[in-house]
């Protein structure tokens, strides 16, 4: 490595042991935008090219980490890309310079459980690519999508000044989008680092069970297209090692958004919080009109029993141990956001559970989920 090269790379660790060794334990969690440097060297950008970056906040336990990923939809045409470059969903440069952490990333024992005073790193969702882009220069429509390698810029990094690579613990999670980024990268994070306790807790992410019908499809009885490669194609997209072994032919199946399919190959355990009839799949993407009429109540009904039979059998039949929380809710991840204030299954949280999953214990039952075939959420 040339000595101009060593040089900048200390200089940047030096700059982040900085920032994250000064950070006291609070609720506040600090901006750090990648240097020009960094992202020439990671290709860590966001949709219109400027630098990505994360939140950090160290805790009184600096080597066990919860690192989440924000959600916020995609973005599959030239129209919509273009139209979220232009917002804190696709561009870093209105992004604050600090937030007060909730959820899993607070501070508060009553809001984060045993997760509280672990160190906590937030990485803003500014690719449209649900965290799994990996584009190295502007494609056609003049954007990037860059997700990935904005995940491997904050490890990498993090890594560098020290704090990362002594890691004990690891729960990767975030929500929707960021959930099915927490589907695709927990194994990634399992293998860079073998010594830790890694797991996830994907929220609203299990996009989709299968290829469930439309609305559309469902009422006139028609069956759903072939899954196809377009996503995976525009966003050059990283996916699960092991299934793209599996899938050679056809890597696309593995991502993003085919959870259903690839949860089967995902090999480090995890903690599904979903509800059985998630209002963006059947009210956003599958265009279930906003009626009170018989066609949507047996949609919503199918909606969540199609969901029920895929987690069923990936998350409850897996012999890795996965954790699930499961309401029959008719929302989407508004209510799975704070673990420890949910609504409690058989007399338990979402955050009771998945904290006595995460550490190996025995006081709670791991597996949540109600019955009710339509909603009552």
């Amino acid at each position: 490595m040339a000595v101009a090269a060593v040089v900048r790379r200390v200089c940047l660790a030096a700059q982040i042991l900085l920032l994250l060794g000064n950070s006291p334990v609070s609720a506040m969690l600090e901006r750090y935008l990648f240097s020009a440097a960094e992202v020439h060297e990671f290709g860590a950008r966001c949709l219109d090219g400027s630098p990505s970056g994360f939140f950090y906040e160290k805790g009184a336990q600096s080597k066990k980490w919860v690192l989440y990923l924000e959600g916020g939809g995609i973005c599959e045409t030239q129209e919509a890309c273009e139209e979220r470059s232009h917002t804190n969903l696709g561009s870093s440069t209105k992004w604050q310079a600090s937030f007060t952490g909730s959820g899993l990333l607070s501070s508060n024992a009553s809001e984060a459980g045993a997760f509280s005073d672990w160190s906590h790193i937030f990485i803003p969702y500014c690719g449209g690519d649900v965290h799994c882009g990996q584009t190295w220069v502007p494609n056609e429509w003049n954007l990037y999508f860059a997700g990935h390698l904005t995940i491997v810029a904050v490890m990498e990094k993090l890594i560098l000044a020290g704090n990362f690579i002594s890691a004990t613990d690891i729960l990767l999670s975030g929500e929707s989008a960021g959930g099915i980024g927490a589907f695709e990268h927990v194994d990634f994070f399992a293998s860079r680092f073998p010594n830790a306790h890694v797991r996830g807790s994907p929220q609203g992410g299990y996009f989709y069970a299968g290829t469930p019908q439309s609305y559309a499809q469902f009422v006139g009885n028609q069956t759903p297209p072939a899954r196809t490669s377009a996503l995976y194609d525009l966003y050059n997209a990283s996916v699960n090692q092991a299934c793209r072994k599996e899938n050679p032919s056809h890597p696309y199946l593995c991502g993003p958004a085919n959870v259903g399919f690839l949860l089967k190959y995902i090999q480090t355990p995890v903690f599904v919080a979903e509800n059985k009839f998630d209002s963006n799949q059947i009210f956003g993407q599958m265009k279930c009109p906003h009626e009170k009429t018989a066609e949507v109540t047996k949609y919503v009904e199918y909606y969540g029993a199609n969901m029920w039979s895929s987690v069923r059998e990936r998350v409850i039949g897996s012999p890795l141990g996965h954790g699930l929380y499961f309401p029959a809710c008719l929302l989407h991840t508004g209510n799975l956001h704070s673990p420890f204030d949910t609504r409690a299954i058989s007399g338990v949280t979402y955050g009771q559970s998945l904290a006595d999953w995460y550490l190996g214990a025995k006081a709670y039952s791991h597996i949540l989920y109600e019955n009710s075939t339509v909603p009552d959420c």
